[in-house]
């Protein structure tokens, strides 16, 4: 049985990093059509008995690897985009607590003043409800049994 609370944890621990694994893949896909960009003609050789089929394969590899890049990309986008609808869908408060500790890192003492709370221990049991409320919106019932 999944933990769904704990898989609502790195849900949210890694929405931070997958914006930067977001940022790594769109530098990447520009690297490979910068290295597969036409580089001019070159001339053919009359003295080599054959021809190698070393460009074309080139060019199919690029191919294949960009589309790779391509859909990592919309599969990344659309993790992040999910994560931020279902943390649209939360109570304002739950909302805050869950991006100022998951997704900022930020200490609990800080989190704990900005909500005007004296103790960190209120602050842990915000933190619990609010992800057990992200987890029943992203996972859906199957989270109410370990939420």
């Amino acid at each position: 049985m999944i933990n769904y609370f704990k898989a609502a944890e790195r849900t949210l621990s890694n929405r931070g990093t997958l914006e930067r694994a977001l940022e790594n893949l769109k530098r990447r896909r520009e690297q490979v059509i910068r290295r597969g960009a036409p580089r001019g003609l070159q001339s053919t050789d009359y003295s080599r008995p054959y021809v190698s089929g070393g460009g074309a394969n080139d060019a199919l590899s690029d191919c294949l690897e960009l589309a790779e890049i391509e859909r990592e990309i919309a599969t990344t986008r659309e993790t992040v985009e999910e994560i931020d609808r279902v943390l649209a869908q939360l109570d304002k408060a739950d909302a805050t607590i869950l991006r100022a500790w998951y997704i900022e890192g930020r200490p609990k003492e800080e989190i704990a003043a900005s909500l005007a709370y004296s103790s960190r221990a209120s602050v842990y049991d915000l933190r619990n409800k609010a992800v057990s409320a992200f987890a029943l919106l992203y996972f859906g019932a199957g989270a109410l049994s370990s939420t």
